[in-house]
């Protein structure tokens, strides 16, 4: 994609990102608990996309661009962006991907200077994000090299959302974006440009869910969310429910995404719970008295059966 060159006008814009910064130590987090059994398109969304120098931020890659839009009702309301000064020399591996030079950054804003802003910007929004723990994992970390916390809002990853709905040899952001008929001639792997694909393809995906049934934010956080604090304490309640069942020997209705992507309904007697890879995982034995099983963050909703 082509961009007008920055020249002087690069200081200029440091100073305005210095200016419009950190209003107070990091107090606009967003800690605001969230009702997540409504449809998710009741919330505001944020997509979110990030530029870096690598893909290791626990080995000192750094942010080098942030973009993101919000939308309410499938209308962009507002939107966010700035190019940011990484602190670190940009690989020449990197810089062919995205295009960003350490002139482009040299006078760009130090993430620790637009952390408030963006903070305020994800506030009270559910974001969401092509391989959102990659998106998610570097703020996060860059908030704790700040002494800021975690962002501890619901986020939602559009990727494993294609791969369980679309059937393709590749899922890159470019490849799904094409098969959804979404023009992508202005280029990727920009911030801003990469953030507004993702919520176009976000908007056709969401389409096939709700015609499967799936529309509450509760339910994509299940599926899709990011393991952040909110993702743990549902998956907690989830566990103890289960464990209490399987300790008194007590039947349990559950509703879940199956394997084949349809959702499914059943009475079921809990046999046994274990950690496999990320998630937890129920072993049960359904109406056919047949043994079968199911990953955690497939239910979608669980309760006691008489």
């Amino acid at each position: 994609m082509k961009r007008s060159p920055l020249g002087p006008s690069r200081r200029r814009l440091a100073e305005a990102g210095e200016a419009e910064g950190i209003s107070s130590k990091y107090a606009s987090r967003n800690t605001q608990k969230m009702d997540l059994d409504r449809d998710i398109e009741q919330y505001d969304l944020a997509f979110l996309d990030l530029e870096t120098t690598g893909l290791n931020v626990v080995m000192g890659d750094s942010i080098c661009e942030i973009g993101a839009y919000k939308v309410r009702n499938r209308k962009i309301i507002d939107k966010f962006h700035s190019l940011v000064n990484p602190k670190r020399k940009i690989p020449l591996e990197a810089q062919r991907v995205h295009k960003i030079s350490d002139a482009d950054v040299q006078y760009a804003p130090f993430f620790e200077k637009l952390a408030d802003k963006l903070i305020s910007f994800l506030k009270d929004s559910v974001v969401c994000a092509y391989n959102v723990s990659f998106d998610m994992g570097f703020i996060d970390h860059q908030l704790k090299s700040i002494e800021c916390p975690a962002l501890n809002t619901p986020a939602i990853d559009i990727l494993t959302m294609a791969r369980d709905t679309l059937k393709l040899s590749r899922y890159n952001l470019q490849t799904v974006a094409q098969s959804l008929d979404i023009d992508c001639s202005n280029g990727l792997h920009r911030a801003l440009d990469d953030s507004l694909v993702a919520y176009q393809v976000f908007s056709r995906l969401i389409n096939v869910f709700k015609e499967k049934g799936i529309s509450k934010l509760d339910e994509f956080i299940s599926l899709y969310g990011f393991g952040n604090e909110i993702f743990k304490s549902k998956e907690a309640q989830r566990m103890n429910m289960i464990n209490e069942a399987i300790e008194k020997e007590q039947a349990l209705y559950i509703k879940y995404f199956s394997s084949d992507s349809r959702v499914e309904e059943e009475k079921v007697i809990p046999l046994r719970i274990f950690q496999e890879n990320r998630f937890f995982c129920l072993t049960y034995q359904g109406a056919n008295k047949s043994s079968a099983r199911v990953s955690s963050n497939r239910i979608l909703k669980i309760e006691a059966s008489e």
